[in-house]
């Protein structure tokens, strides 16, 4: 058992109103032990039960686990436990050795993100949906036709393109035939770049305004300067911090960059600051010690949503802001090095890549027509 300290004004409010502590309560007199299989049963969105998860993990009653991937078998479980067994025949192989094997594979090596985990649902859940859509059209996956996937994707929203993953794996099954369903692109979007006068104008911000909160500071600049996204941010720890030679790095990818000397002294000051908004029952000396972006939960960084919404609050979009960093720096940078240095995955590198050399291309021969 680690040796915590604890806050007298936090177990307060936990004595007199937590819901957290209720459940605590609730699962000691009818179980003799929880476990994560037992609080995998009660809906994930409840904030109150992901709490409780990491207060019995940060105490050492219950194992550390990856809680955005380990927690998808038992959700899978819950929803197919619902579909007719035709359903589950052909959803759970999608989801067990394509969905989730990919999830893992995209956090191997690394810490997983909600993004991983909203990632894996939002394509099985679509594919849920599908099927169910089929079984009320009297119709099957073997023989529904483009016409007919045509008019479901025309009725629904944008999130109804995404059945176009399970759809790719079920005609490689030869569980159904070769259906088009267009593709929406990547997120970046040329027309949501942040100019670099308004960058550098923010940017100027982030390293001088003093009421500007220090973690929303460090994590503007990273956003604005090297294009970093919050669910990156969160993760960061004191240990990707490195002085040598007087210098500062900061290690985003393989290797460690230079940052300029207004970031190096925000990222001195986060480093040995205490920890903003609520504060947790228990102070894990862990979590103080590394996280830069700690979170309200024991050992847990900062959700990521949270840190968008307060930057979003203090005028930092993240798109904008973090496609008019990249565009810069691919500027700058090739492909590889700047994928190294800043994490990105290579095709990104490379996709940014390209839209600044056509864009260049454009301008020049504009210029040209002009002459």
């Amino acid at each position: 058992m680690l040796d915590y300290e604890t806050d007298p004004y936090q177990i307060l409010i936990w004595l007199y109103r937590s819901d957290w502590g209720d459940l605590l309560g609730q699962l000691a007199k009818e179980h003799e032990e929880i476990t994560h299989d037992l609080l995998d049963g009660f809906p994930s969105h409840q904030r109150h039960v992901q709490y409780l998860r990491r207060v019995l993990v940060a105490a050492g009653i219950l194992q550390e686990r990856d809680e955005y991937l380990d927690g998808l078998p038992s959700w899978l479980d819950t929803l197919l436990a619902a579909q007719p067994a035709h359903v589950t025949k052909i959803l759970r192989p999608y989801a067990s050795w394509s969905v989730l094997r990919r999830a893992r594979g995209r956090s191997r090596g690394r810490a997983s993100t909600p993004s991983v985990r909203k990632y894996a649902r939002s394509r099985i859940l679509i594919a849920s949906r599908f099927l169910t859509w089929l079984d009320e059209q009297s119709l099957t996956l073997a023989t529904v036709t483009q016409p007919q996937l045509d008019a479901w994707l025309a009725g629904g929203t944008a999130t109804h393109y995404r059945i176009r993953d399970f759809l790719r794996w079920a005609h490689s099954r030869q569980l159904a035939g070769e259906l088009t369903v267009p593709w929406l692109g990547r997120r970046e979007d040329p027309n949501h770049i942040l100019d670099n006068h308004e960058r550098w104008r923010l940017l100027r911000r982030c390293f001088h305004d003093e009421t500007m909160p220090l973690h929303l500071r460090v994590a503007g600049a990273l956003v604005l300067l090297y294009g970093q996204v919050p669910q990156h941010i969160v993760t960061l720890t004191r240990s990707h911090i490195s002085v040598a030679d007087d210098r500062t790095y900061l290690t985003l990818g393989q290797h460690p960059v230079l940052t300029p000397p207004p970031l190096a002294e925000l990222l001195q000051q986060l480093a040995v600051a205490a920890p903003t908004g609520r504060r947790p029952i228990l102070k894990d000396p862990r979590q103080f010690e590394e996280l830069l972006f700690p979170g309200s939960r024991p050992q847990a960084a900062m959700e990521h949503g949270r840190l968008t919404q307060q930057l979003n609050a203090v005028g930092i979009q993240i798109r904008p802001a973090r496609n008019g960093a990249l565009c810069s720096l691919a500027a700058d940078l090739p492909a590889p090095v700047m994928a190294d240095l800043l994490g990105l995955h290579i095709n990104t590198a490379v996709r940014w890549s390209r839209l600044v050399k056509r864009d260049w291309a454009s301008y020049l021969a504009a210029r040209a027509e002009q002459e």
